[in-house]
């Protein structure tokens, strides 16, 4: 007989839900079932994929940053102007990481300083962030990028798995190992369960914060370099509402908002789940519009479900 206990585990709503994106995408359309097509449509979501894995262990630690996806555009509107001024691509690949990275660590050190929540802060650095990329960039789309790295995101292992798929599978295995696995990750869940008393068992809490926004902002710079070795030009728009989808990834994925719990493989599960309805809908010719609200109401859906099985398990546990 199957077990009760297991049947409530709050990790089994992810599962069920990845299985109906799947069995809905095939009814929405029969090109769906088309496995290099579905492996193909995964590099258009792989960059704020990346992001979302990172601001799992962000979320984790009791803080948020709502302005990755800015932090992403302005690094990819830095380094195509600097690509203008003849600064080579050997150059601007760790430029991209630093300046996401410094990005990121901007808004830890605010976070940190000023004691405002991390909510607020970064949705005044989203602004000045977009701002910034639209001044430096303008209503201009930067092209002219080299072939060897144009060609990076367009790698395929045995003809139907994109290179950038393989990366997001692997970094999502390292940090729910360094999340699970490792004391580095046990200081971020007690942080998120309880700052103070993480402070007074000898945690430097706002060093690991500042850490971690750092570390967040050198995802979004090496999302900045996907993107643009992606879509091939660089502008202003590059990432407009990506931030929606993925706060969207990390619940559905099972961190939680409150912090203290983390699930990096459950962000990753999230993110073909993102994949699956996208795709299906797109192939049913749905507008973009429909999927927002198709995704927001999945969301809401989720964590309900999520929060009740918590309970239930919590009863029986």
């Amino acid at each position: 007989m199957l077990n009760a206990k297991k049947l409530l585990r709050p990790e089994l709503t992810i599962v069920v839900f990845l299985l109906l994106s799947f069995a809905s995408g095939v009814l929405l359309s029969p090109n769906f079932f088309d496995i290099r097509f579905l492996l193909g449509s995964t590099m258009y979501y792989t960059e704020l994929g990346l992001i979302a894995l990172c601001f799992s262990l962000l979320m984790t630690s009791g803080e948020l940053d709502l302005s990755v996806a800015a932090n992403m555009t302005l690094v990819t509107c830095i380094l195509g102007v600097l690509h203008k001024t003849g600064v080579g691509m050997g150059l601007l690949i760790p430029l991209g990481l630093i300046f996401g990275a410094l990005l990121g660590l901007l808004n830890g050190v605010l976070v940190t300083v000023t004691g405002l929540p991390s909510l607020i802060i970064t949705i005044g650095t989203l602004s000045v962030y977009r701002g910034l990329a639209q001044v430096l960039v303008g209503d201009a789309a930067i092209s002219g990028f080299p072939q060897w790295f144009l060609s990076f995101g367009k790698i395929t292992f045995f003809g139907i798995v994109p290179l950038p798929l393989v990366i997001l599978v692997i970094v999502a295995v390292v940090l729910e190992v360094l999340l699970k696995r490792n004391f580095w990750g046990r200081k971020i869940s007690a942080i998120g369960l309880n700052s103070g008393a993480a402070k007074y068992s000898g945690v430097k809490v706002d060093s690991m914060k500042r850490q971690l926004f750092a570390l967040q902002g050198f995802f979004c710079g090496t999302a900045a370099l996907l993107s643009i070795s992606r879509l091939e030009v660089v502008k202003y728009s590059i990432g407009t509402g990506g931030e929606m989808d993925v706060v969207t990834m990390v619940l559905l994925g099972g961190t939680a908002f409150t912090g203290g719990k983390g699930a990096c493989m459950g962000t990753l599960a999230a993110f073909f789940i993102i994949v699956f309805i996208r795709t299906g809908m797109r192939l049913a010719t749905i507008s973009s519009y429909v999927q927002i609200a198709v995704l927001g109401v999945l969301l809401i859906v989720i964590i309900i479900i999520s929060n009740k099985l918590n309970v239930l398990f919590e009863k029986n546990s």
